[in-house]
């Protein structure tokens, strides 16, 4: 992930992992541990897994210019694919 953070950071891509379910020195330490530099945002309450109907975790949700959800992956996944950074691309044209 933080490859791919690097790579469209300057063109507009934004990363937020959410957490609802770790303590913050726990996810401190994940970040650490895997050379993670991307924003985390704590949950506590689960209103964001309510919101966006999230049921498995992994699940990323990647949401265009007009904050609308394009496309949703439950679960792993290699971003590093063609076919996912197709999907960025394809995000990242619209205007």
């Amino acid at each position: 992930m933080q490859k791919l953070y690097n790579r469209y950071q300057s063109r507009g891509l934004i990363f937020y992992r959410i957490n609802s379910k770790e303590k913050p020195e726990t996810i401190r330490q994940f970040m650490e541990k895997e050379s993670l530099n991307v924003p985390v945002l704590i949950d506590q309450n689960g209103h964001t897994e309510r919101l966006f109907g999230v049921w498995a975790h992994p699940t990323t949700y990647l949401i265009n210019r007009q904050a609308l959800v394009s496309y949703r992956v439950i679960g792993s996944f290699d971003w590093t694919t063609l076919q996912a950074t197709n999907m960025i691309d394809q995000l990242l044209k619209e205007r």
